[in-house]
């Protein structure tokens, strides 16, 4: 592919690229000043708005000037003195210069008298107010003859001089005043013409301060004043306006080798006519679209949807209030309008949204308003229940991300930092992963995923894979549910209330969601197997087979395990946790991750009764472990000050006695804590060291525990 440069803001010189029609404006322009009868100055004011084609029309009237004879073109830039007197010393020179260069040779040169009332011009230039010198030396004795004289060679010569001022509006202030008074000050010379291009607005805003006092329309009454023959830039048709930017876009598709969908063609079109085209006002800003897609396209090339893309680009040029708005304002344009604290809390929230966007767009019209609603409805489809009553589910949110969507929250902050966050994970990069996992060996699988994740973006990177998982090949879900099975101690596992959404959980699950997508059952059940042995730790092997698919009659899932599957499955896992824990006299309790579950696991499905008598022993063996394990039963609060480890209560006691004997756990409480007294009434919020507090906890439980099963029997005994 050939370099592509960004497109540039230059002015044209040919005819041929003439997009708008302004040819036949400058010609006739051109023909009218080359035509003129009349011997005296002419002063023409070109007006049009920045980026709108002033200098390509004052080079189309430069060309077909150049083509009379009889006329001398002087294009004189005051953007090249930085003060007042260098500006006026320079232009007779230019004017010196292209006249003489007009002139036949054997004339007298102007040159030469220029040169020759040089001395007196620069003499007071060098002092008082530049205007009141310029003034005073023009009204000369000698500054008289200079002027004849010019003037009598034009004549001579049959010549008539046109000067060609262009971005006057672009000059400071004081810079606008100068050249202002430079015409003033010699437009009035015969066989002379201006033609002066600028925002009439800008430039009239800067006269006024000058000479206006504040007064109302006084800067236009100076103009008025000094332009003889004002000229509106014709304006441009806004279908061939629309051609010229649609094919500035086109050109950076081609170089980026971006290829658009129909459909994403049909979307683009139909929302840039509606919200945007009406602020479409100039070929510049047409360039600056173009160079700004430019640079966003490539560079977010695979990591977000094109058509939301080009849009919000388009905002950013044509509607930059509007741009501002929506990237400060997260989630005025993403959230959900049900809240679930109730009907009047949502439609306030609804009308605050509202009243917030409306407020926004005030200085549009009513139709502009409702067409650049529209376009934001297009991009964050939530707005419609803002705006309107439909409303959208948890199927859309996935298919948004599925398309990279704006009003997607895994993307929208990509459309504004050009970049891939440290908490987000490239779609580049992702694609890239499940492409690799088709024909690399699971080491290196493993290795493509450890070079990915991050602990700020492991959260991502899971809920992307999981997102993805019900398109992968089986090839892709054997491999990868392996590979994250491998490297699950890596995942985030922050202790939350809702276990199931940290990212340790989530991997979990995503291993379940590779198992629910291969065909037989037979592959179900040896990928399951596999994951269960090959997760890096007894933890997340446990965890993973709590998130297998299960076919039961209460929730039938013809893609889940039946009753005998999952029994076989659990064995298996009871194995490992029977290999790994065989030494637990070795082993911290407090250190096995979910200790509760697993240990069910091994008491129902292991060898019959190899839980029990291990942790018996570890208890006997080590009785400070038994706090260990009353600590790991008890649940996990959280409150404002965090989480926290809860009481102990009879759940938790009815939990462990399916499991250990709770005369095993008093005898380890008495040795430790000799005398310990039994409360009256369950002791909670006491001022004792932790493992106090759970020892006279379970010691009141189990009292009670033993008072209700002897009254059960004495009940039993007095029936019989």
């Amino acid at each position: 592919m050939k370099p592509h440069n960004y497109s540039s803001d230059a002015p044209i010189y040919d005819a041929s690229l003439d997009r708008f029609n302004r040819f036949p404006f400058s010609q006739r322009v051109a023909n009218v000043i080359a035509k003129r009868n009349d011997l005296g100055s002419i002063v023409i004011g070109l007006y049009g708005a920045w980026g709108d084609g002033k200098t390509s029309v004052l080079n189309f009237i430069e060309r077909e000037l150049q083509k009379e004879e009889h006329v001398v073109c002087l294009k004189f830039n005051p953007w090249r003195f930085g003060v007042e007197d260098q500006m006026l010393i320079n232009f007779f020179n230019d004017l010196a210069t292209a006249i003489d260069r007009s002139m036949e040779t054997g004339k007298e040169k102007i040159g030469n008298l220029i040169v020759k009332y040089g001395k007196p011009l620069a003499s007071a230039l060098g002092r008082g107010e530049v205007a009141d010198e310029v003034k005073s030396f023009f009204s000369g004795a000698d500054i008289e003859e200079l002027r004849e004289r010019i003037e009598n060679l034009l004549e001579e010569e049959k010549k008539r001089v046109v000067i060609l001022i262009d971005d006057i509006d672009r000059l400071e202030k004081n810079e606008i005043h100068a050249v202002f008074r430079l015409v003033k000050l010699t437009a009035d010379f015969k066989y002379t013409a201006y033609v002066l291009a600028f925002d009439k607005h800008v430039v009239s805003s800067a006269l006024q301060e000058r000479y206006g006092d504040n007064a109302l329309g006084t800067g236009n009454s100076f103009l008025e004043k000094i332009i003889q023959v004002p000229l509106e830039l014709p304006s441009i048709e806004s279908e061939d306006l629309r051609n010229f930017c649609f094919n500035e876009i086109d050109q950076v598709l081609n170089f980026s080798n971006i290829e658009l969908t129909e459909e994403d063609v049909r979307q683009f079109v139909s929302n840039f006519s509606k919200g945007l085209e009406a602020h479409l006002k100039t070929p510049r800003q047409a360039k600056l679209y173009s160079n700004i897609l430019m640079f966003s396209l490539p560079i977010l090339k695979g990591e977000a949807n094109f058509v939301d893309l080009m849009l919000v680009e388009g905002i950013r040029v044509l509607l930059p209030e509007v741009y501002t708005l929506i990237r400060d304002n997260r989630d005025l344009f993403l959230k959900d309008s049900t809240s679930g604290y109730g009907y009047d809390y949502d439609q306030k929230e609804k009308s605050r949204r509202k009243e917030r966007i409306e407020l926004a767009l005030n200085e549009f019209t009513q139709e502009e308003k409702e067409q650049i609603i529209g376009l934001l409805c297009f991009l964050f489809p939530r707005l419609n229940s803002v705006f309107g009553n439909n409303f959208y589910g948890g199927s859309s949110e996935l298919k948004w991300s599925e398309r990279q969507r704006i009003c997607s929250p895994q993307y929208f902050q990509r459309y504004f930092t050009y970049a891939i966050t440290t908490k987000d994970v490239s779609d580049i990069a992702i694609n890239e992963l499940l492409k690799f996992s088709e024909d690399h060996s699971e080491e290196d699988i493993v290795n493509k995923i450890k070079g990915i994740l991050s602990d700020k973006n492991a959260e991502t990177f899971i809920s992307k894979l999981r997102r993805l998982s019900k398109k992968f090949t089986l090839l892709q879900s054997r491999n990868l549910a392996i590979s994250i099975a491998k490297i699950g101690s890596n995942l985030p596992n922050p202790i939350q209330f809702f276990r199931s959404m940290n990212t340790f959980g989530q991997g979990a699950m995503f291993t379940g969601d590779c198992i629910e997508n291969l065909e037989s059952k037979e592959e179900q059940f040896e990928l399951a197997k596999d994951v269960i042995f090959n997760a890096d730790t007894l933890y997340f092997a446990a965890e993973c087979f709590s998130w297998f698919k299960r076919d039961t009659e209460e929730h039938p899932n013809p893609k889940g395990f039946s009753d005998e599957e999952y029994s076989k499955l659990a064995s298996i896992l009871a194995k490992r946790i029977s290999f790994e824990l065989s030494n637990i006299e070795d082993i911290e309790i407090g250190k096995i991750e979910n200790f509760p579950y697993v240990l069910s696991v091994w008491n129902e499905y292991g060898e019959p009764k190899e839980a029990t008598n291990t942790i018996t022993r570890k208890i006997r063996t080590d009785k400070n472990s038994v706090f260990e394990i009353l600590n790991a039963h008890t649940p996990t609060a959280f409150g404002e000050f965090g989480a926290r480890k809860s009481s102990f209560r009879r759940n938790n006691y009815d939990s462990i006695k399916e499991i250990i004997e709770p005369t095993v756990i008093v005898e380890a409480i008495k040795e430790v804590f000799n005398n310990l007294a039994i409360d009256d009434r369950y002791p909670e919020f006491l001022d004792v060291p932790r493992n106090e507090e759970l020892a006279r906890q379970f010691l009141w439980i189990h009292n009670k525990s033993e008072d209700e099963k002897t009254n059960e029997e004495e009940m039993e005994s007095s029936m019989k």
